[in-house]
């Protein structure tokens, strides 16, 4: 597969916001605030969970195994404006730049090592998730001598590119950008400097307390509690509350498209969550049944009849046809709300990726 400019690719369906709280926080989190994070400081959420998931620590995955399990899972995508960013990280990191380079036209050059190859497989399969892995897939990353804790980090690491692929993707954040930056000749000659600034935001370990008191509570609780013991489960609990209490889309509404996310996935656990969260927003099992059959239904407010099918598709998509999709549901939705509604499908395509790969209740 060759480089990924040629993919199509529409123009920004939001655009760029001023926001002087959050640029602080990004400045305090990543150093600067990126020009395609302008896009999204109308929805909080979407920009904390954009930084906090995708640079959540990761105490057993190393960050040069970490970036190409992105740049997988973002060539698998076609995403563009993520493959680009993630060319740069790998090159900041220490990977030489003509290693880079090969990859985009044999990836499997990375995949020489026998402990790497399962790894990116294993990363195919959950951003493919057609079917997702089994346990064939995590016996051999056994026996490639990665533990249960790596996995589960492994298994975060893809997901939470799929997400950030979805974040990028589904608003068509502007990719030339990020591919001009991943092949200038700055980049290679100030990496050591750059490296000295991004090694740590990858590495950056919390506190002893990974998770505060109430993570077996709220959505996904159970997702949660698979991934305790590790920085990245506070990070996915923080991400889901954040969202859940979101200003501009109901709690049923967000119930509504992680059912039928998890549905379109064949994620049995991921959907009855959801269902249980429908419920709780009073809306009878039978409708919520038919509706999700449907993707259609009388008990849906207007919002909810508009972003029900969009949510299914995008769970696999061409770039340019779910974006050309996302602006025709921009005639019916508020920016904030189109946002709002990128990050609800986007966290949902993860949780339902993640619930297929962990071992939970």
């Amino acid at each position: 597969m060759t480089i990924l400019r040629d993919v199509e690719w529409e123009e920004p369906l939001v655009e760029t916001q001023q926001n002087p709280e959050l640029e602080r926080w990004l400045k305090r989190r990543v150093g600067s605030v990126p020009p395609s994070m302008r896009y999204f400081l109308g929805c909080p959420p979407l920009l904390h969970m954009e930084i906090d998931l995708e640079f959540a620590p990761l105490l057993h995955v190393d960050s040069e195994l970490r970036g190409l399990v992105a740049l997988v899972v973002s060539q698998d995508s076609s995403c563009r404006f993520c493959y680009a960013m993630t060319r740069v990280i790998l090159s900041v990191i220490g990977m030489p730049h003509d290693q880079v380079l090969k990859l985009e036209n044999a990836l499997q050059a990375a995949a020489e090592d026998p402990q790497i190859q399962p790894a990116l497989e294993f990363a195919r399969r959950i951003s493919r998730s057609n079917p997702p892995p089994s346990a064939v897939e995590k016996q051999a990353l056994r026996e490639a001598g990665y533990e249960d804790a790596a996995i589960k980090e492994l298994a975060f690491a893809a997901s939470a590119v799929v997400l950030a692929n979805r974040i990028a993707t589904l608003p068509a954040l502007p990719p030339q950008h990020s591919e001009r930056l991943a092949d200038s000749w700055w980049v290679r000659r100030l990496r050591p400097l750059l490296a000295w600034r991004l090694r740590p935001l990858l590495e950056r370990i919390p506190g002893p307390a990974l998770l505060e008191d109430g993570h077996e509570r709220g959505p996904y609780a159970y997702i949660v509690q698979a991934l305790y013991g590790l920085p990245v489960a506070r990070a996915l609990r923080s991400a889901l509350d954040e969202l859940w209490t979101a200003p501009h889309t109901t709690p049923r509404t967000k119930a509504l498209v992680f059912a039928v996310v998890a549905r379109g996935l064949g994620s049995v656990r991921a959907e009855a969550e959801a269902l249980r969260l429908v419920a709780e927003e009073g809306l009878a099992a039978e409708a919520a049944g038919r509706i999700l059959a449907d993707l259609a239904g009388p008990e849906l407010d207007p919002i909810e009849a508009a972003v029900v099918p969009y949510a299914r598709a995008t769970i696999w998509y061409e770039p340019a046809s779910i974006q050309r999709r996302g602006r025709t549901l921009l005639e019916q939705l508020t920016s904030e709300q189109f946002l709002e509604v990128v990050a609800i499908a986007s966290l949902a395509n993860m949780i339902a990726r993640l619930d297929a790969v962990l071992d939970t209740p």
